[in-house]
């Protein structure tokens, strides 16, 4: 004879207080997966308050249903919403136009030597000479006479 082992009901606080933690750890993690698995907690204890079910395994069921279903619904769209930047920031400064100056048939900007774009000619510039650079790209300055 098989004997079978039924999980009662959880009780509808404990699932809210599940549902709570979940969320209140979600805050520490910041992984946007365990928010929706306290909702479903909650949910579920809240469709629990009002009707009994016969154990456990479907209260556990149903919040896994809810929790996907929130997932693959609301995750990306809240992502981009709560990950999206207010203003575009550029942290590539060696794009920027600035001053270099010609040395050793390079151009010195910024602390590093750049080579002298192919397009350019380098007997145009002087040792020591000031330069406009335009752009840098790989290992190459794009560069104006000042």
């Amino acid at each position: 004879m098989e004997l079978q082992i039924m999980l009662s009901a959880v009780d509808p606080y404990i699932l809210l207080a599940i549902g709570v933690a979940l969320i209140a750890l979600e805050a520490l993690i910041v992984s946007f997966i365990l928010i929706w698995f306290g909702i479903g907690f909650i949910i579920v204890a809240l469709i629990s308050y009002f009707f009994i079910f016969s154990g456990a395994v479907w209260q556990l069921a149903i919040v896994s249903l809810i929790s996907l279903f929130l997932i693959l619904i609301l995750r990306k769209k809240v992502l981009e919403k709560f990950l999206k930047s207010k203003m575009e920031i550029s942290d590539d400064f060696f794009n920027e136009k600035g001053i270099g100056e010609i040395k050793n048939s390079k151009v010195f900007y910024k602390g590093t030597y750049w080579e002298i774009d192919s397009k350019l000619d380098e007997k145009e510039f002087k040792e020591g000479e000031k330069v406009v650079v335009l752009k840098t790209s790989r290992n190459s300055a794009t560069i104006e006479k000042k």
